[in-house]
């Protein structure tokens, strides 16, 4: 159940992006591959958390009996057609509609970082998992799209990216509810635009954009303002830069 409107006004950003996801997610592509190197194991039922637009449904379904596909976005979930041993859950993460101990594996690419609540979500998913199951995880980290969070400033002084936990947060939250940590990295991941004005709607296509509800203060933003952000955006060699700082984390039950 989707229970707070800002999850339903979250689902209706990522539905919006749905259509042009995959020709944009090249970060989270990248994110996807480092936890592929770290999946070592068939299941009998595996979860792709937070699976989008089902990006990765013929690698995950080499690796698992049964692939649950879940997200909260039924757009996302709706922009492929349906495949033999798949099935798709639209559900909240922090409402999760699974018994205790029935995962094998859970594999979230670049999703745990919309959850209201982390310490919920980890304990939950502990939950689920079968003991000596594989949870493996890419998240946003603090420090993500510092580049456009310093365009901003020249515009005003609102908050205009989210907060996000750092690894570290993560880890502790992750083993307070019961998990063992087998892996843990950061990494710096970026994608480069020949335009910051194509930087930017690189984080609306993918749905990225979305603000919380108690960080939006934004409102509508003016013709000299928007140029005024455009000039401040910093560029390397000529390149507007999007940076994503990505947790990587293994953990077993």
């Amino acid at each position: 159940m989707i229970a707070t409107p800002d999850k339903l006004s979250t689902a209706k950003q990522f539905s919006k992006a749905a259509g042009q996801y995959k020709q944009h997610a090249y970060v989270q592509k990248l994110a996807a591959e480092l936890l592929f190197s770290r999946l070592n194991k068939r299941s009998q039922v595996m979860l792709d958390l937070g699976a989008g637009p089902l990006l990765h449904q013929h690698k995950l379904k080499h690796h698992s009996d049964c692939l649950v596909a879940m997200d909260l976005s039924l757009g996302m979930l709706s922009e492929t057609h349906p495949e033999n041993n798949v099935s798709r859950v639209c559900a909240d993460m922090d409402n999760l509609p699974f018994s205790d101990n029935v995962l094998d594996t859970i594999f979230s690419n670049f999703a745990i970082q919309w959850s209201a609540d982390p310490k919920t979500l980890f304990k939950s998913l502990h939950s689920a998992s079968k003991p000596g199951s594989q949870v493996l995880i890419s998240t946003v980290l603090d420090g993500s799209l510092s580049e456009i969070a310093q365009a901003w400033k020249v515009v005003d002084d609102k908050q205009h990216i989210n907060d996000f936990l750092n690894l570290t947060e993560l880890i502790n939250i992750a083993q307070s509810e019961g998990f063992k940590v087998v892996y843990s990295n950061q990494h710096c991941l970026q994608d480069y635009y020949d335009k910051p004005i194509n930087a930017l709607k690189s984080v609306k296509n993918i749905g990225a954009n979305h603000l919380t509800e108690c960080q939006k203060e934004r409102g509508l933003l003016g013709k000299t303002a928007y140029k005024n952000l455009l000039s401040a955006f910093p560029l390397q060699d000529g390149k507007a830069i999007i940076s994503y700082q990505v947790g990587i984390l293994e953990l077993t039950k």
